[in-house]
């Protein structure tokens, strides 16, 4: 059960960071479409020629004087005739007939090249056929060259069929053989092996040795000598007589194997009407893919090298805080930026999560409820005061008398939240005349929200850092905390002054605040180091303009309508 439970959160948290980073999958995709289409326009359409072959596996009963014979599989025979129809050699031979040197895609440098490279040789499985196609920019031009190819190697193949007896067929088909083409014949295997013929050869050799023992004694005229010279004649008559027989009988086999050339073109190529490149459908359909991969390969890539906080595990395991809750994100008008959410409408998303942040604070104040604390944040702009400003209101309408203080004496914000004058403020009280120096003078009183007191920072001092470096602020805030149930101070960001510090020497809690997705998290561990050594405990932290995406909506959606708080109204 847990690991199901495991495997549905990790799909909900893909699922999120696809809707976080939306547009930029999107833009991905459309990238990849867009370089599809330039593909398709701007590359060079090419055609594609195809021809058949049949190849059979030469009879090795028959005369062959090829060097395919002893080959001991038809594997290796079938593979050899497909790398002779890629060989250099005739290559060559088609590139030179052709006169490809002069056509601009197979000029030179690198012209044989180029044409081995259009080629393709494609055996059909089980089968003694195989295609043989080229491609190139002018359709004629393709089917030309696979014509050639195949014509020059099946006009090969006849020729290395016969290689090694081109001399023995010349002397064949001679009319009138020379004394070395007879002697060429009569040396044939055929001939020399022939168990006839050896027997009249031991008869003539008999024969020419009795001629010779009778020529000792008698002269060439002696009836003897003329008796074996007559035998002699006729056994030499008998050879030669065989020698013809056996050498027409050879030629007669050499023609039959010629006239049935094991290799033929079945069907030849013919030029081709559609180019086969660019697949244009197949090309929009890898752009749209590869741009797709490309999209969630950046949008995880993005999300490993995002350090900012995004959500109460992103506090817990980057920071090592206690999650206090979310404020959300408001989309507001310009007048309404400086306003309090919970004075404009209660019942909203924000003031909902403002109340689960009052809930969760005091759980985390635990015994000390009426403990004065401080809102902080690393940087300026991360939504510090607008937490100060509704949480006060919340605060306020649990029926505490609550006092929130404009801390920051810099970039003081606070006044216009409430609509509320510095003439009176938190500066007022270094002053030297009593009367405009009385802290309970320099609060005002919020009139939409009873029980919600402001102490702004009144007008901005030329030495701020000094002026909360003093006796006096220690004072005030004792002063405070005896006349208020809840005292809250909305501090400066940490970084890059040291104000927040000088009022944790007085007041040692806080609240951090994060901006979803803004906040760094190492610049933020800088400032919670900051806040550490300075004493000062930080009870938790919020997350503000939180944008709730994808799958996590889900957490809150409950939220959406607020039916339950509207009902009534």
């Amino acid at each position: 059960m847990e690991n199901t439970t495991n495997e549905e959160l990790d799909l909900s948290y893909c699922i999120n960071l696809v809707f976080k980073r939306f547009w930029l999958l999107v833009a991905m995709v459309a990238l990849g479409l867009v370089a599809a289409v330039l593909v398709n326009l701007l590359m060079r359409p090419a055609y594609k020629a195809t021809a058949l072959m049949m190849i059979n596996k030469e009879d090795a009963g028959k005369i062959d004087a090829t060097p395919y014979g002893s080959f001991a599989s038809e594997e290796d025979y079938y593979r050899t005739q497909y790398q002779l129809l890629q060989s250099r050699s005739l290559l060559s031979k088609v590139y030179t007939k052709m006169k490809l040197g002069q056509v601009e895609e197979f000029a030179n440098p690198n012209g044989l090249k180029k044409l081995e490279k259009s080629l393709d040789v494609a055996p059909i499985t089980r089968s003694r056929l195989v295609n043989v196609s080229a491609t190139a920019y002018d359709p004629t031009l393709a089917a030309d060259i696979v014509n050639t190819l195949t014509d020059t190697f099946v006009a090969d193949n006849v020729s290395n069929r016969v290689f090694m007896g081109q001399d023995v067929i010349a002397a064949l088909e001679s009319t009138e053989r020379s004394s070395a083409e007879q002697e060429l014949l009569n040396s044939m295997p055929q001939v020399v092996n022939s168990d006839f013929i050896k027997t009249l050869k031991q008869q003539a050799s008999k024969l020419a040795a009795d001629r010779a023992r009778l020529l000792a004694k008698y002269t060439t005229n002696h009836p003897d000598v003329i008796s074996v010279q007559n035998q002699l004649d006729a056994v030499n008559g008998q050879i030669n007589t065989e020698t013809r027989r056996l050498v027409q009988s050879i030629k007669i086999e050499l023609s039959g194997q010629f006239s049935g050339n094991n290799i033929r073109v079945i069907d030849p190529a013919v030029t081709p009407e559609k180019p086969v490149r660019p697949r244009k459908l197949m090309n929009l359909a890898i752009g749209l893919l590869g741009g797709g991969l490309l999209g969630l390969m950046l949008v995880f890539v993005l999300e490993f090298l995002d350090q900012s906080v995004k959500s109460s595990e992103d506090l817990e395991e980057k920071l090592g805080l206690p999650f206090l809750g979310f404020v959300p994100y408001e989309k507001l008008k310009k007048k309404e930026r400086e306003y309090a959410t919970l004075l404009k409408d209660g019942n909203s998303l924000v003031a909902e999560n403002v109340r689960n942040v009052r809930t969760m604070l005091d759980f985390s104040l635990a015994g000390e409820h009426n403990a004065p604390i401080l809102i902080t944040s690393s940087l300026q702009g991360e939504g510090k005061s607008h937490l100060s400003s509704n949480l006060l209101v919340a605060l306020a309408q649990t029926g505490k008398k609550v006092l929130l203080v404009d801390g920051d004496l810099r970039r003081a914000r606070v006044h216009r939240v409430f609509k509320l004058s510095t003439e009176k403020g938190l500066s007022n009280i270094w002053d030297a005349d009593p009367q405009k120096a009385d802290y309970a003078a320099n609060i005002q009183a919020v009139e939409d929200v009873p029980n919600l007191f402001v102490m702004t920072s009144g007008q901005r001092p030329p030495n701020p850092a000094e002026l909360l470096n003093t006796p006096k602020l220690a004072d005030f805030i004792a002063w405070a905390t005896q006349h208020y149930d809840q005292v809250v101070v909305d501090c400066p960001a940490i970084m890059p002054v040291s104000d927040t510090l000088l009022w944790g020497k007085y007041i040692p809690r806080a609240v951090f605040v994060i901006k979803y997705g803004q906040t760094n998290a190492k610049l933020a561990q800088l400032a919670l180091d900051k806040l550490k050594k300075a004493g000062i405990k930080v009870l938790g932290a919020v997350i503000g303009h939180y944008r709730p995406e994808g799958l996590s909506y889900g957490k809150y959606g409950y939220y959406k309508n607020y039916s339950y708080y509207n009902e009534e109204k």
